[in-house]
């Protein structure tokens, strides 16, 4: 465990680039994810529940920004450039929202404290809005950082859910401030759908710290109970390994698989590929065909010598749809075969059916 101050202090000293991951030890199901350039913060968010917590920051500090649709498989800084590309919002705006996002999830990263991290000096963002000192981020919420410290011990996050188990209790707690039944029984409806605190937030129209000082009597009680935003750590998830030297793949790739319950690890150097895949040993491998310093046929070829990997299903990824493409694919043992672009949909049915093969073949 490293202090968060003491890794970032090396990034600023050292003008690091690159991917900073914190893991909450409190929610195994989260990390925090923070892009440097030259030792600038250049975004940070979450890696799960970035829909739920960029529709509520978005309504609570810019409700007039128009947006459009958060689409299957977009990352929020993805869709967030996309608000600028489209004409949507202006760069100035795209900026604002973008260093709101940033400085809330500093507010949770600052509150961990001692955490598990690593630095990927291979991942990067392919278009930049925003360039900050880490400084003038926290400065302006150091007070929020504290207040979220004081109550981590029940509250991880924004990101955990909270079920209400005694409906009775939440009267009791309320009555007194709201006077109305109907109200209460908005909290009611909210607070009884295994939802994440920033959803329930946004259903209530409420301050997400606001919702979890409210709430924190009825958890102390066990009035209500607390999990992680996503799987427990021990259930054991389908890892997938995606090969591809594009960020944008790899982003699009990871949000749409994890969403449906697998675990990807993303590998942008090919050249690299094998050791690591050898390490996780992956039930399935997405490979794209055009690639520097190795081809996907080449390493296609690789794999399918290796005992390791002679059964694994290897999903070939081209922006070629020739019949030529997919017979050589044939030839050097791909399993199946998808063009780019592909929609989250297709990715996941293609990834399902070879998944479910797989586990009846074990």
């Amino acid at each position: 465990m490293t202090r968060v101050v003491e890794a970032l202090k090396e990034i600023i000293q050292q003008e690091l680039s690159g991917r900073l991951i914190i893991k909450d030890a409190l929610d195994s199901s989260i990390t925090w994810e923070a892009y440097f350039g030259n030792g600038k913060l250049h975004f940070a968010t979450s890696a799960l529940g970035q829909r739920e917590r960029l529709i509520y920051l978005t309504r609570h500090h810019h409700p007039d920004f128009k947006l459009s649709e958060f689409t299957i498989g977009q990352s929020d800084y993805q869709f967030i450039c996309h608000q600028w590309q489209s004409g949507k919002l202006s760069l100035q705006q795209v900026r604002q929202l973008a260093f709101t996002s940033t400085q809330e999830a500093f507010v949770h990263i600052m509150a961990i404290g001692n955490a598990e991290m690593e630095f990927d000096l291979d991942s990067n963002l392919e278009v930049l809005i925003l360039s900050a000192s880490v400084q003038q981020i926290i400065t302006p919420v150091k007070q929020l950082i504290w207040q979220w410290q004081k109550i981590r011990p029940q509250i991880a996050s924004p990101l955990v859910r909270v079920y209400l188990s005694n409906i009775d209790s939440l009267y009791q707690l309320l009555w007194q401030q709201l006077q109305s039944t109907k109200a209460i029984e908005s909290y009611q409806a909210a607070l009884t759908q295994n939802l994440c605190l920033y959803s329930i937030a946004n259903q209530l129209n409420i301050d997400v710290q606001e919702l979890s000082h409210l709430l924190l009597p009825l958890i102390r009680n066990r009035n209500a109970q607390i999990s992680g935003y996503g799987k427990k750590q021990d259930e054991e998830r389908p890892l997938i390994a995606c090969i591809d030297d594009s960020q944008t793949v790899q982003n699009s790739v990871k949000l749409t698989l994890e969403s449906q319950g697998y675990e990807v690890i993303s590998l942008l150097k090919p050249a690299q590929a094998m050791t690591k895949l050898i390490r996780n040993h992956p039930m399935l491998i997405l490979l794209d065909i055009s690639m520097p310093d190795i081809n996907g046929y080449e390493l296609c070829q690789l794999l399918r010598k290796s005992p390791s990997f002679k059964h694994v299903p290897i999903l070939m990824l081209s922006s070629r749809d020739g019949m030529f493409d997919r017979l050589k694919a044939k030839m050097v043992g791909a399993t199946d075969y998808m063009t780019k672009p592909f929609t989250p949909t297709d990715l996941v049915n293609l990834v399902n059916k070879h998944i479910s093969q797989a586990l009846v073949n074990v």
